[in-house]
This record gives structure tokens, C-alpha cells and sequence, in this order.
């Protein structure tokens, strides 16, 4: 997956988001769920891209990025799924609102395809100071949430 969209053209730079450490930060500060829900799209994304990336050399970091990515991703739909119920009442559809991650982290991947492929092109290396503090901010949001899981 990632080497087809490394090898496609493309005229990406670092994108305009928010970073992840900030997002994470501010959403643990005002209680935002969808700052939350963002959060761990986009480290999904990030921790699969990661996998793609390592998995011929190194399968078991690569098998490391994919639990975190599945556990992100769980988190992240767990997020949204208290936070519909809390806002309408009713419990919501687990179905939409899986689709609807997907959906953005596949969005996500490509565009963490992309800034890799541009890193590559402009330094001869995939990652740079911004991607490296994007990794460091999901190394935070994984560590979040494992320490939320084991209370």
C-alpha cells in the first residue's frame, strides 16, 4: 500500500493541520471529543503508514505499529460512539461510525503518504523534524490511552 502512493506523483508538503501533541493536549483540557476523535484517526493512520514502512524489514516493528493502529482506531470510535449517545440519547450506529473512521483515516494515510514521499524527495529521508514530533504526539495519544485502559 504505501509503495504504490510513494511511487505515485505528487506535490505534497508537511499538511495543515493542527499538531497531534496539541490536539491531544487540547482536547484532555477542554473535554473535546472530537479533538480526541481526531487525535486517534490520525495516529491510526500514521501507526499504519509506520507498518507499511517497516514491514519488509523489520516485521515485527511493523506488526507493533499495526496493534497500535488497531487500538487507536478502537479508541477513536469508542470516543464518537459516547459522545453520539451523550448528545442524542440513543446509542448510535457502531456501523456508521466505524465507516466513517475508515474513511478519514484512509483519507489521512494518503495524505501521511504523500508528506513522506515529498520528505523523501526534498531530503533523501521519509521523515523530518515535523513528522518526527507528528510520531512523538501519537507516542503520547498510545500512551493516553493505554493508561486509560488499565484503570
Amino acid at each position: 500500500m504505501l509503495a504504490v502512493a510513494l511511487s505515485a506523483p505528487a506535490l505534497a508538503q508537511k499538511p495543515g493541520w493542527v499538531p497531534v501533541a496539541e490536539l491531544l493536549l487540547g482536547s484532555m483540557g477542554t473535554a473535546d471529543a472530537n479533538q480526541m476523535t481526531e487525535v486517534m484517526n490520525r495516529c491510526t493512520a500514521l501507526n499504519m503508514t509506520l507498518s507499511a514502512l517497516t514491514a519488509q524489514d523489520s516485521p515485527d516493528v511493523s506488526a507493533g505499529y499495526e496493534n497500535q493502529a488497531l487500538q487507536l482506531v478502537q479508541n477513536g470510535i469508542m470516543i464518537a460512539m459516547n459522545t453520539e449517545k451523550m448528545l442524542t440519547g440513543i446509542e448510535p450506529d457502531i456501523e456508521t461510525l466505524s465507516t466513517n473512521a475508515i474513511d478519514a483515516v484512509k483519507e489521512m494515510l494518503g495524505t501521511y503518504n504523500l508528506w513522506m514521499e515529498d520528505n523523501y524527495n526534498d531530503a533523501g529521508s521519509y521523515f523530518n523534524n515535523e513528522l518526527e514530533i507528528e510520531m512523538k504526539g501519537c507516542e503520547l495519544a498510545t500512551k493516553f490511552i493505554l493508561q486509560m485502559s488499565s484503570r
